[in-house]
């Protein structure tokens, strides 16, 4: 049986940009730029639109609210962050969003990505530790959601008697989690409890290793089949090859000695994003005919792009698609635009196997 595919997109809440290092091609923050890119990403066919949490950005869940209200079908993929609120809270959180829009909700569980921001935050957790808190943090809000009794838990971090939270979800049995990260105990958490491992970009051949153990560690949980895997991307897609190139080369190409050196020195805690400053090393930051990491040397996260005309780059989500991705999580610069032009441009050749967009 064909698998179906699932397209999200992203919402830049830092800001967004034509060209890095040029400061009249930033575009400012804000409600009507958040709306404009959620309504073009709608527009081309996209599922669910990624918010971020990270000190730049804006607060994440106050965002989805505001942009669900104004939009009519697309879901919000909103970062949480266990630790920060108490898990009935945010069991109850999430719920009345869930009731509110209708089921246009999914969940991306963020460890967080920096000792310092984590601490300036007033979290002075380790690494592994942050995971053991998603960990239970999850199994709680699972467990109040699903189960009819008041709910008494005690484990490591948290402790509660008698939790009660209403309402219950609209979508059953609850909002699909979403996890990336590839520590250990980051693949630990997504083992027990993630519905899509959304892993940053990377080659084919780099992460169908990363597929198989970690659909062998969900077995080890009896989930080997409720996993799904996704693709977090940029993407760069013109009418030609030439011009994705040279967009792609003139995104980067005023950036900073100093905005360099700011990414480079960010995220130290976060193994995923190690990897995409590894991987910004490439010579001219090729990794493949059609995957460049030059992003990665502009901002933190997920930088490796798919770059190339319309059958290219479908060419290029097809091998990833061939070692067991059904979803995409995309972006590009300047979002709204580029949203359009994949759903122009790329849709066409996942008609057949997309997903359909319903109304919530």
């Amino acid at each position: 049986m064909t698998e179906t595919i699932h397209f999200g997109w992203f919402i830049p809440t830092s800001g967004d940009t034509t060209a890095f290092g040029v400061p009249s091609a930033a575009i400012e923050p804000g409600l009507e730029t958040f709306v404009r890119i959620a309504t073009a990403a709608e527009r081309a066919g996209f599922e669910y639109a990624l918010v971020p949490v990270q000190t730049l950005c804006w607060e994440a869940w106050i965002t989805c609210a505001m942009v669900v209200a104004k939009t009519e079908r697309i879901k919000m993929l909103v970062a949480a962050r266990p630790g920060f609120i108490a898990p009935t809270v945010m069991a109850k959180m999430i719920t009345t969003f869930d009731q509110l829009s209708g089921g246009r909700l999914c969940i991306n569980l963020i460890a967080g990505g920096d000792a310092a921001e984590m601490a300036a935050d007033g979290d002075f957790h380790t690494h592994d530790e942050r995971y053991e808190l998603m960990d239970e943090t999850v199994e709680i809000m699972k467990r109040c959601w699903t189960e009819r009794a008041p709910v008494d838990f005690e484990g490591k971090h948290f402790r509660m008697e008698g939790a009660d939270v209403r309402p219950k979800p609209f979508q059953q049995p609850h909002p699909p989690f979403y996890l990336g990260g590839i520590s250990r105990a980051a693949q630990e958490v997504c083992a027990k409890h993630a519905d899509c491992y959304l892993l940053w970009g990377d080659t084919p051949e780099n992460i169908a290793p990363r597929i198989a153990e970690a659909r062998a560690l969900a077995a080890t949980y009896g989930r080997a089949d409720q996993l799904r895997f996704g693709m977090r991307l940029q993407v760069i897609v013109r009418e030609t090859e030439a011009e994705a190139w040279a967009f792609a080369d003139q995104l980067i190409a005023n950036a900073t000695d100093y905005q360099r050196s700011v990414v480079r020195d960010m995220w130290s805690q976060s193994e995923a994003n190690t990897r995409m400053k590894e991987l910004a090393q490439a010579p001219d930051f090729r990794l493949a005919p059609h995957l460049w990491s030059g992003i990665s040397s502009v901002r933190p996260g997920a930088g490796v792009a798919v770059v190339g005309n319309p059958e290219q780059v479908a060419a290029t989500l097809q091998q990833f698609v061939d070692i067991g991705c059904t979803e995409f999580c995309l972006s590009g610069y300047p979002h709204d635009e580029e949203a359009e032009r994949f759903g122009r441009l790329v849709m066409p050749y996942f008609a057949d196997r997309r997903a359909p967009v319903l109304a919530g």
